[in-house]
């Protein structure tokens, strides 16, 4: 059996590769520019959402002994609406535009593939096998693509949150906030330690995929050769080995990649822990108000699921890296 091919990292890296393809074309900087403000701004608009829900709670908490002011509570609950409005309509605009300049960048990726095919000396078809070429075509561009549209503009906003909301509890509690900060810390080292880890086998995917494909077709295109060699015993042999060098790569690269969801979960939740224990013992002192404790229980939620948006995308943009460097490596192939 063929041993897996692993390559201990992609050549660009993920900002490598989005280097080379602002360098590549121009039409994405400013649309790309425009969806980020978007992003930032609709996570902005979340993060606000918090500090009013705690100023409702304590008019409700207030009135346990007077009347409740319907009037105050209906004015917050406005702005509240206004704002989960507004963010809701950024957050669409950003996926909009990054889903339109993301499919109009494949399609000029796919077309100067095609004339690169043209151009690249006849040697280069004896070193890389057409069906490698046909998946940087088609499998390459297709996964660089998605991750551009979907990840990359989640994980701008999830940075904004993650940085605003880490203002906003240092501003409301800073105990507290500490206390949350502590637990998310141990979430990061989880997280780099696991992508430290799998960043080989998303490259060793694409790469074995690419070889997979190539030999794939060869066989079709030979398939008249092939049954009068009759060599189909040992074609077949010689895809089931390459199908489980393949599987073996996915396997380990989902396998770890799927770790990162889980272990942000469990960050968490011993984060929501953390934050109702110390704000429950600082509530009964009488250092912090009740509406402090639900902004804190919210401000933990908006500041963790930052993580688990990052992990999911750089599993993504892992992914795509391997990508990039199979389509501008082809794309910088010597003519002569």
């Amino acid at each position: 059996m063929q041993k897996m091919h692993i390559a201990e990292k992609s050549k660009r890296g993920i900002f490598g590769i989005l280097r080379e393809l602002l360098t590549y074309s121009n039409k994405l900087k400013l649309p790309a520019g425009i969806a980020f403000l978007f992003a930032i701004a609709g996570a902005v608009l979340t993060i606000l959402g918090p500090n009013l829900l705690s100023q409702i709670t304590d008019l409700i908490s207030d009135a346990l002994t007077s009347e409740i002011d319907l009037a105050a509570i209906g004015r917050i609950g406005g702005q509240l609406l206004i704002l989960y409005g507004m963010s809701a309509v950024f957050t669409y605009v950003e996926h909009f535009i990054m889903s339109t300049v993301t499919l109009g960048l494949s399609r000029d990726l796919r077309q100067d593939l095609s004339r690169k095919i043209n151009r690249v000396p006849m040697g280069y078809f004896n070193r890389v096998s057409y069906g490698d070429i046909l998946s940087r075509v088609t499998n390459d561009v297709s996964t660089l693509q998605q991750a551009l549209a979907n990840s990359l503009p989640s994980m701008i906003s999830a940075a904004t949150q993650f940085i605003g909301c880490l203002i906003m509890m240092l501003v409301t509690e800073w105990r507290m906030a500490l206390a949350a900060i502590a637990v998310t810390v141990l979430g990061f080292a989880l997280m780099a330690a696991v992508m430290l880890h799998s960043q080989k086998y998303f490259t060793a995917r694409q790469q074995n995929l690419s070889t997979l494909n190539g030999y794939i077709e060869e066989m079709y295109s030979g398939h008249d050769v092939v049954r009068l060699s009759r060599a189909n015993e040992d074609i077949k042999t010689t895809f089931g080995s390459m199908n489980a060098v393949l599987y073996n790569a996915e396997w380990r690269s989902q396998f770890l990649s799927g770790m990162m969801q889980p272990l942000m979960t469990i960050v968490g939740n011993l984060g929501y822990v953390v934050v109702c224990v110390l704000g429950s013992a600082l509530a009964i002192n009488g250092q912090i108000s009740f509406g402090v404790i639900v902004a804190f229980i919210l401000y933990v939620r908006l500041f963790t699921s930052p993580l688990s948006t990052i992990a999911q995308g750089m599993t993504q943009m892992q992914t795509a890296a391997a990508a990039g460097d199979h389509i501008f490596d082809f794309l910088h192939e010597d003519r002569s």
